[in-house]
């Protein structure tokens, strides 16, 4: 939303020594729709702490546009530390919502938001929120109900289909869902009927996400009118075919097992997100994106090297066809003892115009030593930045790291990070580094193999 103000007249001096009533705040002076406007530029948690300021402010504050944002972090990651309990605090959250709702008069919102642990057992509260959200025109819909520990997959809410996709409904009619833009799904029980459901009566959706949803088995995009710009199938196991025709689309994730996946028209694909499994599956992951690879601006790579033979750390990874326009380029590798990625550089040497490469590294048994491989560099006058998360100092991200830096010739930046990539982001990502200080010394030895002017980071 835009809106021009023009300059409020600043008083003079004279005037400032009037009585209150003459001195009163300009802004309190604005017509209502007028505050109203600027409320709506502010998080609820602003805009509901404007009632103290006046009983008018008070009044006005649940004509609130904006985000009905309810998020909780802190007291999400207390609860998994056993710091808090989750029935206690879930009654507080779900109050809070229903609070919000109760006093909230607005026509429309612009975003309906709530991240907390839910599961079906609080289907009555959530289905009565979406039900409140899509009256009220939602633009963006998110629900995420990630859980802080392994939930039974029968236990996870489940979306309210019947209330869309049944002709008898009058709960939520399919005028109500035409001002949609985004939905995200995470750790909610959703089909594929009803996806293809909001894809056909959404006409202005842009973006879909969904996760962890066990009831997704087969999805059919195919629109010649669709708008949707970003989608991203994450986790979702039981997926088992996947059918995309989008004109518009530009961003396309699938972290899934093996499946049918068919990308039959996305002319305007630049970034790709896919979990590839074993890293001898790539070419079959990659296969149904082979016609737009050349056009990819962005990719990022889920795969995991597992020992197959003694000699598996010494595998070798056909030549990979060119990457014309990409730019950025990620791996996020799980890996055991001994092996190597150094087998998959030719990835990384058919993107002549690659700017940035990040790796993100996980293990999942204890680490031993072995020799560096060492491999002939290939000039690349165009990485700039490198960014290593989860280095452990040992020969499968040294020997890589020394040759990016050999062949980037003009690198300015190398960033690493000790740390776990499932940690970071989390409140125990600092706890215990004193396990990183043998990465982070061998991190410092890298630096005698900078290009120069290029500069070391170490987090």
């Amino acid at each position: 939303m835009e809106m021009t103000l023009l300059p409020l007249p600043l008083p003079s001096d004279d005037k400032c020594n009037r009585n209150d009533e003459d001195s009163k705040d300009q802004i309190s002076q604005l017509p209502d729709e007028l505050i109203v406007s600027i409320l709506s530029f502010m998080t609820l948690k602003e805009a509901v702490r404007t009632s103290v300021l006046s009983h008018r402010w008070k009044q006005l504050w649940p004509f609130f546009t904006g985000s009905l944002d309810f998020d909780d972090p802190d007291t999400f990651w207390a609860i998994a530390d056993r710091k808090k309990k989750m029935k206690g605090e879930r009654r507080k959250f779900v109050k809070r919502v229903n609070h919000v709702l109760k006093l909230h008069q607005g026509l429309n919102i612009d975003q309906f938001r709530v991240c907390f642990e839910f599961d079906n057992n609080h289907k009555h509260h959530i289905d009565g929120w979406i039900d409140s959200a899509i009256s009220k025109g939602v633009k963006r819909l998110e629900l995420d109900f990630t859980p802080t520990e392994a939930c039974e997959k029968q236990m996870l809410y489940t979306f309210p289909h019947e209330r869309f996709i049944s002709i008898k409904s009058s709960v939520v009619g399919v005028s109500c869902i035409k001002s949609l833009t985004s939905l995200t799904l995470i750790y909610v029980h959703v089909t594929g009927e009803l996806l293809e459901h909001f894809l056909s009566n959404c006409p202005l959706l842009e973006r879909l996400h969904v996760a962890y949803s066990e009831d997704l088995v087969t999805l059919k995009i195919c629109s010649s009118s669709l708008r949707l710009k970003h989608l991203n199938i994450i986790r979702c196991w039981e997926l088992k075919r996947i059918e995309i025709f989008a004109p518009n689309l530009e961003s396309f994730g699938l972290v899934a097992r093996a499946m049918e996946m068919h990308v039959n028209y996305a002319p305007r694909l630049l970034d790709v997100h896919v979990y590839v499994g074993a890293y001898d599956y790539l070419n079959y992951a990659l296969c149904p994106l082979s016609s737009y690879l050349s056009q990819l601006q962005s990719l990022t790579l889920d795969f995991y090297i597992a020992p197959i033979s003694p000699h598996s750390q010494n595998m070798e990874f056909p030549k990979f066809q060119t990457l014309p326009k990409l730019k950025y380029l990620k791996w996020r590798v799980t890996t055991s003892d001994g092996m190597s990625l150094i087998s998959f550089i030719s990835m990384i040497e058919a993107a002549p115009f690659l700017q940035k490469f990040s790796l993100e590294l996980l293990w999942d048994k204890s680490r031993r030593e072995r020799e560096l491989r060492k491999v002939m560099k290939y000039p690349n006058e165009h990485l700039k930045e490198v960014e290593i998360t989860g280095f452990v100092g040992r020969a499968i991200d040294i020997e890589l790291t020394v040759y990016l830096l050999e062949s980037a010739i003009k690198l300015e930046k190398l960033v690493i990070n000790p740390r776990s990539p499932a940690l970071v982001g989390t409140p125990w990502e600092f706890v215990r580094v004193e396990e990183n200080e043998g990465a982070i010394e061998c991190a410092k030895q890298l630096k005698k193999n900078l290009p120069i002017g290029a500069e070391l980071f170490i987090l």
